[in-house]
C-alpha cells in the first residue's frame, strides 16, 4: 500500500460534496455508495473520504498504512486500524465484523496480490454487501502514445504513480474481479484528455503524432478513461440475489420512466396527427382552390386566345376598310355634284320666276286689279 501519504491526499476539512467535480472519482464513489450505510474504507489515508461518508450519516471504519495519516483520520472514522495489506489478512484484523461496503479508492493498483485481498473482502460483507472501487487505466491514451516514443515514466502521482505495483485496463479490471469471485453490477469512469496538462498522465505534444496514429486510438472508448470505477457483488446466490433486487428497483424505475416519456409521446404524437389532420385539410382545401384556380385560368387563357382571334380578324378586316370606304363613297360624291347642279338650275328659275313677279307688281295693270279687289271686298261682293 502507499507509504507517502502526504503528497496528494485533499485536505478532510471543508470538504463537501456540493463542492466535488462530477467526473470526480470520489463523487462517482459516493453515487455508488449511498448514505446509511456501515462503510470499510481500504486505504482511508487522513479520512477525507470518511468525512464525504459521515456526511451521509455512514460509519466508517478505516484501513491505513501509515501511522500519522491514521491519526489525523481518527477524527472521520469510527475506528482506524493501522495495517499493511500485503502482510495481515482481513479476516483477522476486522473479525467478527460485517459491512455494507468495502471501499477500494486507488488501492488495488498499489497491492501485490488484489486478487487475495478481494477474494477475503468478501468474507467481512453483509448479505447484501459490494466492493466499490476506483482504478486507474493504464491504456490511457497518453500512456500508449508516450510508449510509442518509447517511454514509461513513472511520476508522483496519477496513472503512472511510482508506488503502483499492478496496472489494469478495461478488461484485467473485469479479470481481477471475475477471478476474485465477484460480478460486476455496474462501471463508471473519470475522463482526462489524452493531451492534457495534468500531472497525471505524460505530457504529450499533438504534432509528434501522425492524424492516422490518432485516429486509430480514439476509436477506443476508453482512450481518454482516467479511472474505473467498479461496484461489484460477491459472486454467491445472496450476492446475486441482491443483484437481481437491485436491477429489478431499477429495472422498475426506468419502467416508471419509460412509462412518463410513453405518455408524453403519446401527447405529443396525439397533438402532432391532430395537426396533420388539420394540415391535410388545410392541403386538400388549398389543392381544390388549386384546381378551380387552375380551371379559372384555363378558361380565361382560352378567352384570351379567342379574344386574341377576334383582334387579329379585326385587325385584318380594318386594313381592307379605307378601300372599301373610298369604293363606297365614289357613287356618292357624283350624286352630289348632280344636285348641285340641279340646286344651281332650281336656284336660277327662282330668281327669274321672282324678276318676272316682281315685274307684273310693279305694272299698272296689277295695281288697277288689285284696287278692284279691295273695292269688291268693300261692297260685299267677295
Amino acid at each position: 500500500m502507499r507509504k507517502d501519504w502526504s503528497k496528494d491526499y485533499p485536505s478532510p476539512e471543508g470538504l463537501t460534496e456540493e463542492f466535488l467535480d462530477e467526473n470526480s472519482s470520489l463523487k462517482k464513489m459516493l453515487d455508488f455508495i449511498g448514505s446509511g450505510k456501515k462503510v470499510v474504507d481500504f486505504g482511508c489515508a487522513t479520512g477525507y473520504f470518511a468525512n464525504l461518508l459521515q456526511q451521509k450519516d455512514c460509519i466508517v471504519t478505516g484501513i491505513e498504512i501509515n501511522p500519522d495519516a491514521a491519526k489525523v483520520a481518527e477524527k472521520y472514522c469510527q475506528n482506524v486500524i493501522v495495517a499493511d495489506l500485503d502482510f495481515v489478512s482481513i479476516r483477522e484484523i476486522l473479525a467478527n465484523q460485517k459491512f455494507d461496503v468495502a471501499i477500494f479508492g486507488d488501492i488495488l493498483e498499489h497491492l501485490r496480490n488484489p486478487w487475495k485481498v478481494l477474494e477475503e473482502t468478501k468474507s467481512i460483507l453483509k448479505e447484501h454487501g459490494f466492493v466499490v472501487a476506483s482504478i486507474p487505466n493504464i491504456a490511457h491514451g497518453a500512456i500508449r502514445l508516450a510508449l510509442l516514443e518509447g517511454k514509461f515514466e513513472y511520476r508522483k502521482l496519477g496513472i503512472l504513480d511510482d508506488t503502483h505495483l499492478r496496472f489494469f485496463t478495461r478488461e484485467t479490471n473485469e479479470e481481477l474481479f471475475k477471478k476474485s469471485g465477484y460480478f460486476i453490477d455496474e462501471v463508471n469512469c473519470t475522463k482526462l484528455p489524452v493531451f492534457s496538462d495534468s500531472d497525471l498522465v505524460p505530457n504529450l505534444q499533438e504534432n509528434h503524432f501522425s492524424k492516422d496514429v490518432i485516429q486509430y486510438l480514439q476509436q477506443d472508448q476508453d482512450i481518454d478513461t482516467l479511472q474505473f470505477i467498479v461496484r461489484a457483488f460477491p459472486l454467491s446466490q445472496e450476492g446475486e440475489h441482491s443483484l437481481l433486487n437491485t436491477r429489478y428497483r431499477q429495472v422498475l424505475v426506468e419502467r416508471d420512466v419509460i412509462q412518463s416519456q410513453l405518455q408524453q409521446t403519446q401527447a405529443e404524437l396525439e397533438r402532432s396527427q391532430s395537426q396533420l389532420q388539420q394540415t391535410q385539410a388545410e392541403l386538400e382545401r388549398s389543392q381544390s382552390q388549386l384546381q378551380q384556380t387552375q380551371a379559372e385560368l384555363e378558361r380565361s387563357q382560352c378567352q384570351l386566345q379567342q379574344t386574341q382571334a377576334e383582334l387579329e380578324e379585326i385587325r385584318s378586316r380594318s386594313q381592307h376598310i379605307p378601300a372599301e370606304i373610298e369604293v363606297g363613297l365614289q357613287p356618292s360624291v357624283e350624286e352630289v355634284e348632280t344636285l348641285k347642279l340641279q340646286l344651281q338650275n332650281t336656284q336660277t328659275e327662282l330668281e327669274r320666276s321672282q324678276h318676272i313677279i316682281t315685274a307684273m307688281e310693279s305694272s299698272k295693270f296689277w295695281q288697277i286689279r288689285q284696287t278692284w279687289f279691295q273695292f269688291k271686298k268693300i261692297i260685299g261682293l267677295s
